[in-house]
């Protein structure tokens, strides 16, 4: 059962909305390989008129990894790739076709996916013209676990702009579907992005002239700010997967377009190592502690805490449990950032989970879900073997207090069929 508790005292029970949605009947619980995802496609403002396709997007990348983790050799890395690009294709969220724009009006993605068993760890950061970025990410990471490549060149880990572009077209991973580099950059470009695009344009030559006309420090232009409308969306940072499988192996992913009207050359929250995403099947010491979590939000306080890696480690030394750890390094992100910044909205999605021993092998037994966040929207869905459909979730603060902190818990069993049917 879904619960609101726990650890932070801020947060308050969220309905989670399950099967349906136009998306085909759901599975009967499973009875074989025991999985569990979760996924999110950003912090910020989620527009009402909207909340539905972000409920499908997260249903189909759900379903999307679950059929991974079902397949005998599927596994937690390939279902955190497998769930991201169902993300990235939706031009709705900001990752892949339909990401914010670059000052200049182009699409550059960062992209980072951890594998929690090995701590191998691939990215790529404001790359252009590459259909699903994950895939690269994906490569990096496997091409790292096959050890030193040609001459024992050490197989690189995060790639940047032209080179990652270039390695990932002598790779044979898909780009756009062009043979030229500037349609496959321009057919990454929605009109919803682009009509964006050109307001905030409108609002930054604006504030540039008035500075200018003024003779004002700098830092006076910050009293301009890019706002959204009741209808328009507005999310910093998008989208991050958890997926843990049978025997308890956990990866956790994220890819996202940028915030709106970023610097061309920026590389964002998404690419940053222990920043963004985390993975990992032990705790500091070294004991057994499973866990994955992704971060998201406006991005450059959350670089600075490594968010994703804090939260874990917080988690696996808190006996009071995820929620509160969450929680915790939220608020500490969210009073870091309110000093040098007027947008203080920020999510965290963590996975801890129990495995028990069956002869040689672990078995995976239970997972928690803690989603905290202090932005006014955060979406996030979750799917278990054990469940017949995912359930998904667009939770909302009407709170007017900046930097207030709620989340949403939730625990499932696989020794029994889910009490969230």
């Amino acid at each position: 059962m879904a619960t609101g508790g726990g650890g932070g005292g801020e947060g308050e029970s969220a309905g989670v909305e399950g099967g349906g949605g136009g998306d085909g009947p759901g599975s009967s619980p499973s009875l074989g390989r025991r999985f569990f995802v979760a996924v999110h496609v950003g912090a910020g403002f989620h527009a009402p008129a909207n909340e539905k396709v972000y409920r499908r997007a997260m249903k189909r990348a759900c379903l999307a990894a679950a059929a991974v983790l079902r397949e005998g050799s599927g596994t937690s890395l390939d279902a955190v790739a497998a769930a991201i690009r169902v993300l990235e294709d939706d031009p709705i969220t900001n990752a892949g076709r339909g990401s914010s724009l670059t000052e200049s009006g182009r699409v550059e993605c960062d992209v980072s996916i951890m594998d929690g068993s090995t701590g191998t760890y691939g990215a790529i950061g404001a790359v252009q013209g590459i259909k699903n970025p994950i895939q690269v990410a994906l490569h990096l990471a496997k091409e790292q676990m096959m050890g030193p490549s040609l001459l024992g060149r050490i197989p690189p880990m995060f790639l940047v702009g032209d080179g990652a572009y270039k390695w990932a077209k002598d790779k044979g991973i898909d780009l756009v579907g062009s043979t030229s580099e500037e349609n496959n950059s321009q057919w990454l470009v929605t009109k919803n992005a682009k009509a964006q695009w050109v307001k905030y344009s409108s609002l930054l030559a604006s504030a540039k002239e008035s500075v200018n006309l003024a003779t004002a420090s700098a830092s006076e232009s910050s009293s301009v700010q890019l706002e959204a409308s009741d209808d328009q969306d507005c999310v910093m940072d998008t989208v991050g997967v958890v997926c843990i499988d049978d025997y308890g192996n956990v990866a956790s992913g994220a890819s996202s377009g940028g915030i709106a009207l970023k610097v061309d050359g920026r590389v964002g929250l998404a690419a940053m190592y222990g920043s963004r995403c985390w993975a990992s099947s032990k705790g500091p010491f070294g004991t057994p502690f499973i866990v994955g979590c992704c971060a998201t939000g406006a991005g450059e306080h959350l670089i600075r805490g490594f968010a994703s890696r804090e939260c874990c480690v917080s988690a696996s030394l808190s006996p009071s449990g995820p929620a509160s750890s969450c929680t915790k390094v939220l608020r500490s992100a969210v009073q870091s950032s309110s000093e040098i910044s007027h947008d203080t909205g920020a999510g965290l999605l963590l996975v801890q989970a129990d495995v028990i021993k069956r002869g040689e092998l672990s078995v995976l037994e239970a997972t928690e879900l803690v989603a905290a966040y202090s932005s006014s929207s955060f979406g996030i869905g979750y799917f278990g073997s054990n469940m017949s459909n995912p359930k998904v979730s667009m939770l909302r603060d009407s709170r007017t207090a900046s930097g207030s902190i709620q989340h949403f818990a939730t625990r499932v069993h696989f020794g029994a069929p889910s009490s969230e049917e």
